[in-house]
Order: C-alpha cells, then structure tokens, then sequence
C-alpha cells in the first residue's frame, strides 16, 4: 500500500506540472476516434467481411489510448525524455517501484477517460456500429479491445524505463510491422479480428469469453512487466 501510495503522489505531480495535458490528450484521442470511425466499416453478415485495414488500424492504435499525451510522450526520440526523467528521479528519495508503479496508474487513467471518449465517438460515427446499438455490446466490444491494449501497453511500459529514445522509436515499429502481420495472417485465414470481436459482443455481451480472456491478459501483462521492468531497471545504467 506504501508503495501505491508513494506512486500516486508522484502521478499526481506529474498532472499538476503539466496543467494542459489532458486538455491535448483528450483531442489526440477525439482525432483518433474521429479517424477510425471511417476505417471501421463493419459489415457482420454471415461471412462477417470487414477490410482488413482495419484490423491493422486498431491493432496499432489502440494501445495509444494508454498513453498520456505531454511534452516528454513527443519528445522521447529527440531528447531521450524518458531516461532523463528516469534519472532525475533516482536522485530522489523514491523507491523504483513507485516510479514502475506510477507509471501503470497513469496508463490505467488514461485508458479509462481516453477509451469513454474515443469508443463513444466510434460508435456515434460509424453508421454500421449504431445498427448494433446497446450498451451490453458497446461495453463488451471497447473492454475486448481495451484488454488487448493494456497488454501492449505493457510492452510499451516495459521498453520507456529500459531503452534509449531511439531503440524504444525502432521498436515500436518492430511492434506496427507485427500488427501488420497479424492483420494480414488473419486475413489470409478467412478471418477479421474486428468482426470476429463483434460477434462475441453482440452474442455474449458482458458474458463474452473474448472480452474476459482479453482483460485477464492485459491484467497479467501489466503484472509481469512490473515485474520484470523492477528487476532490470534496478540494473541500469542512467548514464
């Protein structure tokens, strides 16, 4: 519990020195929300076709909603912003697994105000998702993809506290080409991973296997990379 609450202490500065960063967040997410309402063009007939755009779109993308929009996410590749808070912070009476910590807590905030906004603003765009309209689906479908994007967003975690600003840019493209594979592979199989996700909403609703299978990953995902950036951080050199 210390350590939760030394964690948030340190979330809550970094929201008091920067007064306008969810004002940026929230319209980076209105543009992503605004953007993806046309690449979604959901057509669940029987063969449940969709344009397998789509399923890359929302691979790469939805992991962002995890994301805090401030001066440091822009300038990670340019001034190395992540590893010069890193060693700021060292410096300071504070345990690293309250900085690991606080970290998580501000991706878990972010994921809840940023996905309200950009999932409601998918679902009012996109006409084919309004034929669908319930609120047993629309929980069920944005929570599946929520739980995908917590656990790349622990990816993401993982690589801002152990990597330079430029091997953290190289891969995280590494991980849009996987996305791009997969959304390929899928499509060659027959399959639509935004379809198939909306058939289980729309079947399950808040019972779907996909949107709890997805959250426990996420969950899990969040805990191994604490645990596993705690151990190496511990082990890195700042310099």
């Amino acid at each position: 519990m210390t350590i939760m609450k030394q964690a948030w202490m340190i979330t809550r500065q970094d929201f008091r020195n920067n007064p306008y960063v969810m004002l940026w967040t929230l319209l980076f997410i209105m543009y992503l929300g605004f953007t993806m309402s046309f690449v979604v063009s959901m057509q669940l007939g029987e063969s449940g076709a969709l344009n397998p755009a789509s399923d890359f779109v929302m691979l790469v993308l939805i992991p962002f909603l995890g994301f805090i929009y401030n001066r440091r996410t822009f300038k990670y590749l340019q001034e190395d912003s992540y590893t010069h808070m890193l060693a700021f912070l060292r410096i300071l009476p504070i345990p690293v697994s309250a900085v690991i910590m606080s970290r998580i807590q501000q991706a878990v905030l972010a994921f809840i105000v940023n996905s309200v906004l950009f999932f409601i603003l998918l679902f009012t765009l996109s006409g084919t998702l309004r034929v669908y309209a319930g609120t047993g689906f629309f929980v069920s479908f944005a929570l599946t993809w929520v739980g995908y994007g917590m656990l790349i967003q622990a990816i993401y975690i993982h690589l801002e506290f152990l990597k330079k600003g430029k091997a953290y840019f190289w891969l995280s493209l590494v991980i849009m080409l996987v996305c791009g594979i997969i959304a390929i592979v899928v499509r060659i199989y027959g399959m639509n991973l935004v379809s198939t996700t909306a058939y289980f909403s729309k079947e399950w609703q808040l019972l779907s296997p996909v949107m709890w299978g997805a959250l426990v990953a996420g969950a899990i995902g969040m805990f191994v990379s604490y645990r596993m950036t705690l151990r190496r951080l511990m082990k890195r050199d700042l310099a």
